[in-house]
């Protein structure tokens, strides 16, 4: 008898390994539907279409199903216990939209509905690699050279980023020790509670648009795309082939800030200037002691279309006039900034908003010093690519060098 119970049990055992090996997807054994809604951190539903939702068995065996427009994922699986889980990254505009959620010790032995929490976040994958703008030293000792600005922006992910409205823009007052009226008497920004940031003066942008592979950089001479060392060595060469420049003689055309760029760079590779404000500057008054440089990428319209429009504009300390103008850079179109603080004042504030930059960075101006973003060295040894910090706050993820990094 004993030995007729182990045999039974030894075909029951191969039975249920060969149902197994087969992944539950024989016909000889009943499924039930399983359907696992999506809902966010408050219990309501999350309709998000195409999101790849897995549910795993104790066995390993692993399903897969996309969400439809309300969020829901259907399955059919056999008996057991099991765990559904989403972990998604999608990337648009240059932001990354993630999506993670798990549910565990779900228990299948009938039609069923599950809801299972996700978790949604966004953060910008192009960030600000380097600001350089303070200028250095002339050879002879006689003064300082500023007109060699460069911004270098840096894929921070595994996947290639395309921007058709990429954005370069600084928030007023042009310098952080300038006299800020867009203070209340609380001592609060404005706007801070609003959706926007102020862009000054006027936007560069990439008229035939920007791709940027995973994780590498595009450099930008921000004045005079030429070779600056030729005549002052403590300078920066700007005159490379792959290299992107300001350059826009209809707007501005000062030739000083800048002179014609190297034939090196193709004219491929232009930024349009689109202004509005002063019309009498000549040059994007970028500061070259505490900028509060920012980047955007506008996701309902042009740059084009956006400039254009009259029904946003605002004014540096609610001054209606032209040298005052400003244009509302929504908050959720903004990739990146840092709010430079000038180390020669003993006063500074703020434009940034925190959500965008928490913090600020100090720059001693006219040394050749540099604005360089520090590496995150765990998530660089994870991926085997540079991962720069990204913690939207310049007092952490900035450093100031003593070269920049182009500098010979």
């Amino acid at each position: 008898m004993k030995r007729y119970i182990n045999i039974v049990i030894t075909a029951l055992v191969m039975a249920l390994s060969a149902c197994e090996s087969d992944d539950f997807n024989s016909h000889d054994y009943d499924t039930f539907s399983v359907s696992v809604s999506l809902v966010d951190s408050d219990g309501l539903p999350f309709a998000k279409e195409g999101l790849a939702v897995r549910l795993s068995s104790e066995r390993g065996v692993v399903y897969t199903s996309e969400t439809n427009a309300a969020g829901e994922a259907s399955f059919a699986v056999p008996v057991g216990i099991y765990q559904a889980s989403v972990s998604s990254t999608e990337i648009e505009q240059g932001r990354a939209y993630i999506y993670n959620g798990v549910e565990s010790n779900i228990v299948v032995n009938k039609s069923s509905a599950v809801k299972m929490r996700v978790e949604a976040s966004q953060s910008g994958t192009i960030i600000i690699k380097e600001l350089y703008v303070g200028g250095c030293q002339r050879n002879d000792g006689s003064g300082t050279f500023q007109r060699d600005k460069y911004v270098i922006l840096y894929n921070n992910c595994g996947a290639t980023v395309s921007l058709s409205n990429l954005s370069l823009a600084f928030c007023v007052p042009l310098n952080a020790y300038g006299i800020n009226s867009n203070y209340d008497a609380d001592g609060k920004l404005n706007y801070s509670d609003e959706d926007f940031l102020p862009a000054g003066s006027a936007i560069w942008t990439f008229p035939e648009g920007i791709t940027i592979e995973p994780y590498s950089e595009i450099v930008i001479a921000l004045n005079g795309a030429i070779d600056h060392t030729a005549t002052y060595s403590n300078s920066v060469n700007l005159a490379n082939a792959e290299y992107y420049c300001t350059y826009d003689p209809l707007n501005y055309d000062n030739t000083q800030f800048y002179p014609s760029p190297s034939e090196l760079i193709p004219t491929s590779h232009y930024l349009r200037a689109l202004k509005f404000g002063d019309s009498n500057e000549d040059a994007w008054p970028l500061s070259t002691s505490s900028p509060a440089f920012f980047i955007f990428s506008l996701t309902d319209e042009t740059p084009q279309e956006f400039v254009s429009r009259s029904d946003n504009f605002w004014y540096d300390g609610g001054v209606v006039r032209a040298s005052n103008a400003c244009k509302r850079v929504p908050r959720n179109c903004i990739l990146d900034g840092v709010e430079v603080y000038s180390s020669t004042s003993t006063y500074n504030e703020k434009r940034i908003t925190a959500d965008v930059d928490a913090g600020y960075i100090f720059q001693t101006p006219r040394q050749g010093h540099s604005l360089i973003r520090k590496i995150d060295k765990e998530a660089t040894e994870r991926a085997g690519h540079n991962i720069y910090v990204d913690t939207n706050n310049s007092t952490n993820d900035f450093e100031e060098t003593q070269r920049a990094s182009l500098a010979k």
